[in-house]
């Protein structure tokens, strides 16, 4: 069973991600609206696999993304990043953060779960990207 946790404040995102990881029996899932509450589950559970939305409001994606890193440390759960489109500025400021993978909207139900499966075999931080390069030769 992968835990993940979803940080997402637009209900069609957060549906799409229900939808693509339903599977009680494959995914155990939580979702939250913000990093203040993002903060809060992960000091109740450990989750596999942390989804972020980069445009939340209050405390935005990056700074989410830097106290749960804080929190967790380097070698514990890659971070997706989902947004409608990146700059190569914003991923290289995401990337030492210990982000798997970047999700541009809009993102399929396939590109989600196995995405989602392929950080269940997450070892530590060096699994992460490295740098757009990297990042732009995944797409």
């Amino acid at each position: 069973m992968i835990n993940i946790l979803a940080v997402e404040h637009d209900p069609k995102m957060a549906s799409l991600i229900y939808y693509a990881l339903s599977d009680k029996s494959l995914y155990h899932l939580a979702i939250v609206e913000s990093g203040y509450t993002a903060m809060e589950a992960i000091g109740q559970k450990q989750f596999d696999v942390i989804i972020i939305n980069r445009d939340l409001s209050y405390m935005n994606g990056y700074k989410t993304a830097l106290k749960l890193r804080t929190v967790l440390g380097k070698e514990i759960s890659p971070f997706v990043i989902t947004a409608s489109d990146f700059t190569q500025r914003e991923i290289e400021e995401f990337i030492p953060l210990g982000v798997f993978d970047f999700w541009e909207m809009p993102v399929s139900v396939q590109r989600i779960k196995l995405t989602v499966d392929m950080a269940k075999d997450w070892q530590n931080d060096g699994d992460n990207l490295k740098s757009y390069r990297e990042f732009a030769d995944r797409r």
